[in-house]
């Protein structure tokens, strides 16, 4: 016995001093930087590796940042003890993509001498199983249209392999089709799999329990928080728009807290069936929710892409929730913007000639409900000074009316927004900017300052319009993700008409209206492909064809920014923002400032009235939350369809870098003149800070 309690106090000093097992510390000591996979002829490599215990170890730069930085990763080491883990789940990982009999083995093979172990698993896949039919149980008492619709749901293509992911699928959408309909308490089964290896095929059979269908005989609202008693109960009904009478419908539930918590009322909000005060097929509704303050002061530091180029400024805002009740809010604020955050800074003036941004003011009220209906109904008065560098300054001021429809469930387009815009833009072009037009477009030094002078006696270089819009925008989000899409596309239709409302206007009051009467349609296109099987790479493009055609009065009377234009850190990244146009200024008479708009509307900053632009490009991470990307940018703008040419479409390409945090991805990029319609000689033979440039952006480009 004393034998025995020494052998074991033995093994019990062996285990503290050396607590691992020999054969696993040696193995942990060698890096393992080669993870191979062999015999996947079906199923893609990376998708495996993302699913193995054992993991390749990052190259030796990502380790390297990661010494001094928390990017990056450190080494990851071979470990035998693993294996057996990883043969599982690749056992399971075939069964789950229609495999049902491969056979595995592995290799690997130590460096004694640099420390570093490799690690091969080979595969025969075997047969590949397809799917034969889906059969839902448990649905016989329920109504035949929604019998019909599972079924419908269900049907599925025969020649397709079987995937565990498409039959989760098919079981969620079940699931979730039921409790929209009313089944408050439905379930769904683990599906069974029944596999026929004669035939490689696949019976999958999903049992539902459907419950009761129930109805919401009441609803109650709870209320807490400092504000509570400064809400009515039946405000919070109006926004969830669900009435008593109604079947229990988890979607209009959930829209119905979604929209609570865009009023910005609520700091907390749930909208849920009392299910311990359910009775027979009655259900009540429970709507909770927290009231925050009521006012808001909001300072805020600007960073946007607006008008294509990187915006960086102050802003400051004041928001009166709940304003004259209704869930109303009125919010006063105001903003200053440069792009050179550093002159701005030590000039902060917009008239200086150093500054390209803006300044601007707004009053908005804003309400979710109008008339009785989920549109929420935005009203804004503005007023921006605009400053393009050394060319013109730009005071606009007007009001915005819009509305954002929510549409229905099963539609395709996913959003739908209507608004009538009234805007008067008052244009101060600098003389400078007047003689270098004129100069550009090939006049001499003596008819220049002639014709120069002439205008800044007739008109002191001012343009003032007024100009109303009544305009629709219809969209369609198809992608699988909203932040980072790697696989589906978007489409977006745009179409406006300019000045028909102005010109109603001044015949009913007998008064004459001289401007432009137009109509601008935009289409944009986005689509991903699947390129890559890793969900944090990306490959996709970007389409967009835009079109402006004055159908009544003279087209240079457009304001500026209603115009079409190309180029800058979302379009064509080898060019500036708004520097993109095609020449087309010959044969223009000069003598008045309609003259000058004339040239203006050519191949000067201000843009034109066709445009067609396009984008290829390539998303990859690289270290943790930083990535990479690698574009193709192509496009222009005209002054009519009929001058596009392909000859006078710019093309660019470049790389950038990302840093995708958890709110938005930050970019960098470098936009290279592979082809200047305005300057056809080689890109090779130019200099490098001709045909470069850079952008910083909020936002992936598309």
């Amino acid at each position: 016995m004393k034998i025995l309690l020494r052998f074991i106090a033995l093994l019990i000093l062996v285990n503290i001093l050396f607590p691992k097992n020999i054969n696993a510390q040696q193995e942990q000591a060698y890096e393992l930087t080669k993870l191979e996979i062999e015999g996947n002829n079906f199923l893609d490599a990376e998708d495996i590796f993302l699913v193995l215990a054992s993991q390749q170890s990052p190259n030796w730069f990502s380790q390297f940042v990661h010494s001094f930085t928390s990017f990056g990763e450190d080494a990851l080491y071979f470990d035998s003890l693993l294996i057996p883990s990883d043969l599982e789940i690749l056992k399971r990982y075939y069964r789950h993509n229609g495999f049902f009999s491969p056979t595995f083995s592995y290799k690997y093979e130590l460096d004694k001498e640099n420390k570093e172990a490799s690690l091969t698993y080979f595969v025969n896949e075997g047969e590949q199983i397809y799917f034969n039919n889906f059969k839902v149980s448990g649905i016989e008492k329920i109504s035949g249209e929604f019998i019909y619709y599972i079924n419908e749901l269900t049907k599925t293509d025969t020649t397709i392999r079987f995937s565990g992911d498409l039959v989760q699928s098919k079981s969620d959408q079940i699931y979730n089709y039921l409790r929209d309909k009313g089944f408050m308490l439905a379930s769904v089964e683990t599906p069974v799999i029944i596999v026929d290896t004669m035939k490689n095929k696949v019976d999958v059979q999903i049992e539902v329990k459907t419950g009761r269908r129930y109805i919401i005989d009441e609803l109650r609202v709870q209320r807490t928080g400092e504000n509570k008693e400064l809400v009515e109960d039946e405000l919070l009904k109006t926004i969830v728009n669900v009435d008593t009478g109604d079947y229990y419908n988890f979607y209009d539930l959930r829209n119905g807290q979604v929209r609570l918590f865009r009023t910005g009322l609520f700091t907390n909000v749930l909208v849920s069936g009392v299910i311990a005060d359910t009775v027979a097929d009655k259900v009540p509704l429970l709507i909770s929710a927290d009231i925050g303050t009521l006012y808001e002061i909001s300072p805020e530091i600007i960073m946007n892409n607006e008008n294509q180029v990187f915006n960086l400024g102050l802003g400051i805002g004041f928001t009166r929730k709940n304003f004259l009740g209704d869930a109303r809010k009125f919010t006063v604020k105001a903003s200053s913007a440069a792009q050179d955050i550093s002159e701005f800074l030590s000039n902060p003036q917009i008239s200086d000639t150093t500054i390209f941004g803006y300044a601007d003011a707004r009053v908005i009220i804003e309400q979710p409900i109008l008339f009785g209906k989920s549109i929420n109904t935005r009203l804004e008065n503005y007023v921006t000074l605009q400053k393009r560098k050394n060319e013109y300054n730009q005071t606009l001021y007007g009001t915005k009316l819009s509305f954002d429809f929510e549409l229905p469930q099963f539609v395709y387009a996913t959003g739908l927004q209507t608004y009538f815009n009234w805007e008067n833009s008052k244009s101060i072009f600098t003389e400078n900017y007047v003689r270098s037009i004129f100069i550009d477009a090939g006049y001499s030094d003596s008819v220049t300052s002639e014709a120069t002078n002439r205008i800044k006696q007739d008109t002191n270089f001012e343009q003032q319009v007024t100009n109303t819009v009544l305009g629709v925008q219809l969209s369609a989000n198809k992608t699988n993700n909203l932040i980072f899409p790697t696989r589906g596309y978007a489409i977006s239709i745009l179409a406006e008409d300019g000045n028909s409302i102005r010109r109603l206007f001044d015949n009913l009051t007998k008064t004459k209206f001289e401007g432009p009467q137009y109509y601008k349609l935009i289409f944009t296109s986005t689509f991903y492909l699947p390129v890559y099987a890793s969900p944090e790479n990306s490959f996709g493009g970007k389409f967009k064809v835009g079109y402006i055609r004055t159908y009544r009065g003279d087209n240079s009377q457009i304001p500026l920014n209603q115009r079409l234009f190309s180029g800058g850190s979302n379009s064509v990244r080898g060019w500036i923002s708004r520097d993109l146009a095609s020449s087309e200024v010959s044969n223009i008479g000069v003598g008045s400032f309609d003259d000058l708009q004339q040239l203006l509307l050519s191949d000067i900053s201000p843009g034109g009235f066709f445009t067609i632009e396009g984008s290829i490009e390539t998303r990859n991470r690289l270290i943790g939350k930083v990535g990479s990307a690698l574009f193709i940018d192509f496009g222009n703008t005209w002054n009519s369809y009929k001058n596009f040419q392909w000859n006078t479409v710019a093309i660019a390409a470049g790389f950038g870098l990302r840093y995708y945090s958890d709110f938005v991805p930050f970019r960098v990029d470098f936009g290279f003149k592979v082809y200047d319609p305005q300057n056809r000689k080689s890109f090779l033979k130019k200099s490098f800070f001709d045909i470069m440039q850079f952008h910083l952006g909020i936002g992936e480009a598309f």
